[in-house]
């Protein structure tokens, strides 16, 4: 699941701004994006990456368990890590990929009617 949400850095802890139904210990994968403007609506945010979305929504089956990038209905790269994901969106020249990490388990959670 990727999900964008704001945070706090207080004494050493990144605080957010809203509750996370999370379980105790729950690991996390953070991607910073320091000094941004103050996001918009989480439905600007989602109107902004409507692509990106019914990619993954349509064509994320065959990259279970790794990251993607994105750009609008484009897939830039693939792989187990992140880290080398934006580095070949990078190479690619894409300049605001859209990441995220497509879960192992091959079921899509049922989203309604």
């Amino acid at each position: 699941m990727t999900r964008q949400l704001e945070a706090v850095y207080e004494q050493g802890v990144l605080r957010p701004l809203e509750p996370l139904s999370l379980p105790e210990h729950q690991h996390v994968v953070l991607i910073l994006e320091v000094g941004a403007e103050k996001a918009g609506p989480a439905s600007s945010t989602a109107e902004e990456r409507r692509g990106e979305l019914r990619w993954l929504a349509e064509n994320s089956g065959p990259y279970a368990g790794e990251w993607v990038a994105l750009d609008d209905c484009r897939l830039i790269a693939h792989g187990a890590k992140l880290a080398d994901v934006r580095a070949a969106a990078k190479a690619a020249g894409v300049p605001e990929p859209f990441f995220a990490s497509v879960p192992a388990d091959s079921q899509t959670p049922f989203g309604g009617w």
